[in-house]
């Protein structure tokens, strides 16, 4: 490999396991994955420059594939222009595209977007300031999008419940779509790490959290601490988010409609075993 820019990103969807993919990605010796997750480069700091972007993967060793992974690239109101740049920059890229069951993806969204406003508001009044939360979950419709700049034969499409069921053989899918030899590291911190995603594991930062976040240094303490102790941290930092069980039954009902057929349709193009009705 010659350039120190990546050669593969893990564009996505939020919510759907790309943490846990990213830090077993992250261990094997032909990998360099940013050390931050989620460099926000080609939708939210793009102002700030090839060289800064450059700079994220400066450690990166001769031979090794530059990666980074960024889900809101995926993201409905994101993903247009994301891949603009991002074919524009680097017109060989590879993408993975990891997605879960659109209704659960849309709940777990629904609860990250609370974490990063800081307040509770309720899903119908949610689903309208942020129509994001549910377009997102419309796969077919974001796989067109990145199948109009990336050809098909570049992007790999992965399910979270194939994660879930089997992750050696996922980890093996994405290692063959990398042109990398297996390795037992990441395989055994994808089988270690908890899953980031579920209601539990959700909260709202507190000030101190909040006002460190929007620090400058922020990022590089968050590359420098240990991820257990930041894990920790977070659990003393941030409060639980209090929201009703889940999706009242009308509106769960309604957006089963919306992405039954779709869903259906997705797993039969692009799932070894498809089994619509697995959660």
């Amino acid at each position: 490999m010659s350039s120190d820019l990546p050669h593969c990103i893990v564009v996505g969807a939020p919510k759907a396991g790309t943490t846990t993919l990213c830090n077993a990605l992250a261990r094997h010796p032909d990998v360099f994955m940013a050390p931050k997750k989620e460099t926000h480069y080609f939708n939210h700091h793009f102002d700030r420059g090839l060289d800064w972007y450059a700079g994220l993967f400066r450690g990166a060793r001769t031979g090794q594939i530059v990666m980074e992974g960024t889900p809101d690239y995926a993201m409905s109101n994101h993903v247009d222009v994301a891949m603009d740049r991002m074919v524009a920059l680097l017109p060989d890229v590879k993408l993975i595209y990891m997605v879960r069951e659109p209704v659960a993806r849309v709940e777990s969204h629904y609860i990250q977007m609370l974490s990063n406003v800081r307040t509770v508001v309720p899903y119908e009044e949610a689903f309208r300031r942020w129509p994001e939360i549910v377009e997102t979950s419309d796969y077919p419709m974001i796989m067109e999008r990145l199948l109009a700049k990336v050809p098909e034969d570049r992007i790999q499409v992965l399910f979270l419940e194939d994660y879930a069921a089997d992750k050696s053989g996922t980890h093996a899918r994405v290692l063959e779509f990398l042109g990398l030899q297996p390795d037992g590291e990441g395989l055994a911190e994808m089988n270690a790490q908890e899953r980031s995603h579920t209601r539990e594991n959700q909260g709202i930062d507190g000030d101190f959290l909040a006002w460190l976040r929007r620090s400058r240094y922020y990022n590089r303490l968050n590359m420098m601490v240990p991820r257990g102790l930041i894990e920790r941290g977070k659990r003393v930092l941030r409060k639980k988010i209090d929201v009703d069980g889940g999706l009242s039954p009308d509106a769960r009902a309604r957006l089963e409609d919306r992405f039954r057929d779709g869903w259906a349709e997705f797993q039969r193009r692009y799932r070894a075993s498809p089994n619509p009705g697995q959660e």
